[in-house]
């Protein structure tokens, strides 16, 4: 071989993978969107079957100053487990499932945002018959493989989260998928750090925008039993909810 060309290939081989060619940002998006989405796969080979996450927001339209910098805390175990602890008018509110059995803490608190919203005529009728299905995928299992084609995702190259490296990409709804949500005018970016973590999030829409950034994010096979039950500090104040009062304080929460 040629001297020139031994020493192109060897100066080649010493330059690292991530710099000879950049990663398809529908591969990176695939990364960033797949274990979410085998965790809630009925059929899913993938053993992790539980998540972690923390989340801080960092800005939001409109945000009340007792908000700026609060922490949420999400625990997932499939099939019908979920935690939930999060900021709400001014106060933490811890709401957790588990199978049919259901809490939120302070009691209190939900008790007294329950009222009001009946007073006002804000809740949905109560089946004293609801079930709680398990977690399902919005979309049929089959199509998981096409679910980064159901954004259009624009490279927003390379960034830093604190002192981690990641791809920034802009996301958008496909058309058809915008229509059929009516999520007209929806836009977001994300970071995704090394094998695809999410580390800051931003959603926006006419008049309205959400920034939060990813402090915590843990898959694992499963959570401890005690995951699903009150703290010593949430014991204190506990109200447990029918399935039908579980989802009038959703919509209530979650308008």
């Amino acid at each position: 071989m040629p001297p020139l060309r031994l020493f192109a290939l060897t100066a080649l081989l010493l330059v690292p993978p991530a710099a000879r060619a950049v990663e398809n940002k529908y591969d990176v998006l695939a990364k960033l969107l797949m274990p979410f989405a085998s965790l809630l796969s009925e059929n899913s080979r993938n053993a992790q079957r539980a998540v972690r996450l923390t989340a801080q927001l960092e800005t939001m339209t409109n945000l009340p100053p007792a908000l700026a910098g609060a922490r949420a805390e999400l625990a997932l175990e499939y099939p019908d487990k979920l935690r939930l602890r999060g900021p709400v008018l001014g106060e933490t509110l811890t709401i957790c499932r588990d199978g049919q059995k259901l809490w939120v803490s302070p009691g209190s608190k939900a008790a007294a945002l329950l009222q009001l919203a009946a007073a006002d005529k804000r809740l949905p009728p109560a089946d004293p018959k609801a079930r709680l299905a398990p977690f399902r995928l919005p979309v049929p299992e089959k199509q998981l493989v096409f679910l980064p084609a159901l954004f259009r995702v624009e490279d927003g190259g390379r960034d830093l989260v604190g002192d981690r490296e990641c791809r920034v990409l802009g996301l958008q709804l496909a058309p058809e998928l915008e229509q059929s949500l009516k999520a007209g005018g929806w836009s977001g970016r994300v970071w995704v750090g090394e094998k695809g973590a999410p580390l800051r999030l931003i959603v926006e829409q006419p008049g309205w925008e959400i920034a939060v950034r990813f402090e915590r994010v843990e898959f694992s096979k499963s959570l401890p039993p005690s995951t699903w039950q009150p703290d010593a500090a949430e014991s204190a104040d506990v109200l447990k909810l029918t399935p039908a009062q579980y989802q009038q304080l959703l919509s209530v929460l979650l308008p």
